[in-house]
């Protein structure tokens, strides 16, 4: 057999396997679409580097969460390293970094503080954080208006009180240690916050892996080996970009009745079709009907133009596949 992604061909013990169309981190579901025709090696690298991102280190990750979909005691927090970037947006602690993490006392994952520094600003009355390795020196802070005389000028979380000192004596900045102030250890999760999630190569190349998966259970893998699917191809498999954007995303739902902002309904989408041209095939994934991808799978194409417009719904609370009207795309 010859693998869809790699396209070596193997023998039929190197596809044992079994590829999905939609992760199985994102839901199991009845009747799942599955694969067979992507080999052992290329399975493996994915869930070792494009689906374990996108479980653990997205915002759709952390929806798994919010939905039930995993329990509290299955997070596992990436600290200071993820993707994902939380500020406390309400309280006395407002503007401080955090990042969550399962606690074993709680049985629920809670807000803790990321080691940082704060240091009040004059106008407006208020701390600004700063993560250890970018604390600024002591000349930076009189320019910029940091009122450094106030007894309450400085604020660390998520270190001890030498550790700070340390830190801020290589800046020429003087601590003093004044009491104990601020975020908890164990903040609930529910603590109104600002997060904010970078969206990168890894992330757009393991969404794009889930169009190319979903095309391929259609048609087949005749179909997919064809040459004008080898920039995304590559793009999924060895992370290799084109000279046209092969990922996008956005915010306008899939489902035409539904708002740009506000309620939708709650499942992930796929859809895939011929684009304006006709010559070229695009796909929509939305998990958890959030963000919408937009994927250019081929340009150009030059095989058989055969009748691929398809959309459906994996419905996360009876974990149904529904099929959908998929609407014509513009690309």
């Amino acid at each position: 057999m010859k693998c869809i992604y790699c396209v070596e061909d193997k023998p039929l013990t190197s596809f044992i396997k079994t590829e999905h169309v939609m992760p199985q981190s994102f839901g199991l579901f009845t009747n799942n679409f599955t694969l067979k025709i992507v080999c052992d090696d290329c399975n493996k690298y994915f869930g070792d580097n494009l689906e374990i991102t996108m479980a653990r280190d997205t915002l759709e990750g952390a929806y798994r969460f919010k939905f039930e979909l995993k329990s509290p005691n299955e997070f596992k927090s990436l600290g200071k390293k993820s993707r994902i970037i939380i500020k406390i947006a309400e309280g006395e602690c407002r503007g401080a970094y955090a990042y969550r993490e399962y606690s074993q006392d709680q049985n629920e994952i809670v807000v803790k503080p990321v080691p940082q520094i704060g240091f009040l600003k004059k106008q407006p009355s208020e701390y600004e954080y700063y993560l250890l390795d970018q604390i600024p020196k002591k000349d930076y802070l009189d320019k910029n208006e940091f009122d450094l005389k106030n007894p309450r000028a400085i604020r660390a979380f998520g270190i001890d009180v030498n550790t700070a000192c340390k830190v801020l004596s290589e800046k020429g900045i003087k601590f003093e240690y004044k009491g104990e102030a601020g975020l908890r250890e164990n903040q609930r999760e529910d603590l109104f916050c600002e997060v904010n999630a970078l969206i990168d190569t890894t992330v757009f190349r393991a969404i794009s892996k889930i169009a190319f998966n979903y095309l391929v259970y259609w048609e087949g893998a005749d179909f997919l080996l064809h040459q004008s699917f080898d920039p995304a191809r590559k793009f999924i498999r060895y992370g290799e970009k084109a000279d046209y954007p092969l990922c996008v995303v956005g915010n306008n739902p899939i489902l035409g009745d539904e708002p740009v902002e506000g309620n939708r309904r709650l499942g992930h989408i796929i859809t895939v079709n011929w684009a304006s041209d006709k010559i070229s095939i695009v796909s929509q994934v939305s998990i958890f009907n959030g963000a919408t991808y937009c994927v250019s799978l081929a340009r150009n194409f030059s095989g058989n133009l055969q009748n691929i417009r398809r959309g459906h719904f994996f419905n996360v609370n009876n974990k149904k596949i529904l099929d959908l009207e998929a609407r014509s795309l513009i690309q």
